[in-house]
Formats: C-alpha cells, structure tokens, sequence
C-alpha cells in the first residue's frame, strides 16, 4: 500500500493526493512539503515511482533491503535513515525495519508491514497538520518520538520478568527452567544489538552537518536521543542482572544436589553397619548355642546401637 500527502503554500493545507502528483510537486516546487509512505510495497514498484526525485540507487536498493543495521548516511540535500521499531512477544523481542528519506521538502518512508510510528503519525496529522507543514524534520521528529516510547514498554516488562524469575530462583516449589532465563537473554542481546546503534544514529542527527535537519528541530532530537540512551542503560542493566541471575541458579540447582546427595550418603551410611550385622547373624545362625532366650531382641538392640552410633559419629563430625 503507498500512500502520500502534501502540503502547499503559502496556507500549508494538509490532503491526501496521488502518488504521482506527489511526486512531481516535491520535484518541482521546492516549498511544497511532501510525505511518501511504502508499506509492503515491491522493489521494482517503489524504485520506479521515486525515480523523479533524483534518489541514489543505493538508497533505493538499501531502502527495499530487509537487512540493514541502525545507520544515517548523508546525500547532501537528503539523508537516509535506517531505524527499527520493537515489540515484546514471549519473551524475545520482534523487530522491524524502517527505512525514511529526508529531504529538504520531502519524507519518504517504507516498511513491510504496520508500523505503530507510522501509524500514530497518519492519525495526527489529520489533527496536526503543522507536522508536515513545518518541514519534513518536524514529521521525523514525531515519528522517531513515538518509536522511542514504545521502548519503554518493552523495558517495564522486561523488568517484571526478571523480578518474577528472581523471586522463583529461591522458591523450591517454582524454581525457573534455565531455558526461561536463556531465552530472555537472548532477547536481551538482540535488542541491544539494535538499540545501541540505533541510539547512535539519533545521535548523529542531532548534530548540525545534515542539511535537511534544521537547528530549531535538534533539541527535540536531543530529547529523543536521551530517552534511547536511558533504554540503553537500562538493557545493560538487565544483561548484568540475567547473567547474575543464571550464575546463582546454576549454584542453587548445584547446592540442592549436593544437599541430596549428602543425605543419601548418610542413610547409605547408617545402613552400612546393619548390613554388617543382618549379613553375620544371617538366617541360618544358630543362637541356641549361646544360649539366648531372646535372640531377635539381641540383634534389634546391636542394630539400633549401630545406627544411633552412626549418626552421633555424623554429627559430631558434622558431615549430616
């Protein structure tokens, strides 16, 4: 689906128009604010269609590309940014690409699939048609904005299941699977993988050598790149505290085997002397020739004498 907006001066009025007038406003009238989005949208179709803007191929070959990391690259009169956007689905997070143009009077975006930054800012300008009209900065502003704080989401939940885990690594009923801590790890470190350079690309536009981002537009910018880094901060936070925590399972899980097995060993060997014993007066020992009124009671009293020798031997040694 491609859909486009324009802006027209000198009143700024905000509609929906074509593809192809799009196009040919913002080659041809430099005031003319324009907004171009691609959603699932081929390659051959998306390159064809924007050729009138004078984009270079490798911008139109990385744009349609699924494979690209957290950068910016500077043409001179347009930028090319690469970003992802991020949700949280059992425990490992989904990732999606977004590419965006910005030109000196036009925004191009393109996406597979729904974006929620993208989709908040079609619902606002309705509203807010000044995001548009101001410049193509201002509408990138509001988009990275919105992908920025669907981060912090991801961080609180991610903060409830590492307090949840914490809290069953000293509960023997519920202990957590060491799978359970390994896939929140692993999505840990695929998330920071996208975030730490993506908070270097918001960075990067902060600073004043790309000509389509104007100064008044860099203190938000500045604003968004903080929020990032705190997230940042806080997936490194995390990390430290996922590995603590898979270290201290490991240590509990080795501490509950060695306490069973040293009990095993006890009952081992408290039975060991009552072998003895059963295995000498065995069944076919005469207790007549000792004349014993009572033999059972005799070898019940040596194998409780074994076994209560045994454990105050244990304990006093303090291997029970």
């Amino acid at each position: 689906m491609i859909r486009a907006w324009r802006c027209e001066p000198p009143a700024g009025h905000l509609h929906e128009t074509p593809l192809a007038e799009a196009v040919a406003a913002a080659a041809r009238s430099p005031e003319t604010v324009v907004w171009i989005d691609f959603e699932s949208t081929d390659a051959v179709t998306a390159t064809e269609l924007l050729k009138p803007l004078a984009i270079h191929p490798l911008v139109l070959e990385d744009m349609v590309t699924d494979v690209n990391r957290p950068k910016v690259d500077n043409y001179g009169d347009y930028i090319y940014v690469v970003l992802h956007s991020a949700r949280w689905d059992e425990e490992r997070p989904s990732l999606r690409e977004l590419d965006i143009v910005v030109g000196m009077n036009f925004l191009i975006t393109y996406h597979e699939g729904t974006t929620r930054s993208i989709d908040a800012a079609m619902e606002t300008l309705a509203r807010r048609p000044e995001l548009l009209s101001g410049g193509p900065a201002h509408l990138l502003h509001f988009i990275l904005d919105v992908l920025v704080d669907h981060y912090l989401p991801i961080m609180d939940r991610v903060g409830s299941d590492i307090d949840a885990l914490e809290d069953s690594v000293f509960d023997q009923k519920r202990a957590p699977e060491n799978t359970r801590i390994l896939r929140l790890k692993r999505g840990m470190s695929a998330l920071r993988r996208i975030v730490g350079p993506q908070r270097d690309t918001i960075l990067a536009l902060t600073r004043d050598e790309f000509r389509p981002i104007p100064a008044n537009v860099r203190p938000y910018l500045r604003d968004v790149y903080d929020r990032i880094a705190r997230i940042q901060d806080l997936l490194d936070s995390f990390r430290d505290e996922i590995s603590t925590m898979l270290e201290l399972h490991v240590s509990l899980v080795s501490n509950r085997l060695n306490e069973v097995i040293k009990r095993l060993t006890v009952i081992a060997t408290v039975g060991l002397p009552l072998t003895v014993v059963t295995s000498y007066y065995g069944m076919n020992f005469q207790f007549g020739e000792y004349h014993m009124k009572h033999p059972h009671v005799f070898i019940l009293t040596i194998l409780g004498a074994s076994a209560l020798g045994t454990l105050w031997y244990l304990r006093k040694r303090h291997w029970d």
